[in-house]
């Protein structure tokens, strides 16, 4: 991520949404938290993807849960958690949406 000369993210006008992709098997790591700390002192909006789901079947609601509950503390965070397989293809179809919704502008969201 390019830093500007106070060390924050630089951002660009066209920016609309950053994507953080987190590991579901893992979850927010502190290396996350120093990425969404950045990006809420910077003002630039972000949402989280959950990747990985299906290796992690029966974890996946405990760690969905603690990664939304943490996103609802940070300013820029998006409130809507996606998740995504990239080997089964589960919620791929609702990330495109999401990227596509955002790609049409201001007025389709």
């Amino acid at each position: 991520m390019q830093r500007d000369a106070c060390g924050l993210p630089s951002c660009r006008a066209g920016l609309r949404r950053l994507m953080l992709l987190v590991d579901s098997r893992h979850g927010l790591k502190d290396s996350d938290r120093e990425v969404m700390a950045m990006l809420d002192e910077a003002a630039v909006s972000y949402q989280a993807v959950l990747t990985k789901i299906d290796k992690s079947a029966g974890a996946l609601a405990a760690t969905s849960d603690a990664v939304a509950a943490e996103l609802a503390r940070h300013v820029a965070a998006h409130p809507v958690l996606l998740a995504t397989s990239a080997e089964t293809g589960a919620g791929i179809a609702a990330l495109r949406a999401a990227i596509a919704a955002l790609a049409a502008g201001p007025d389709s969201r």
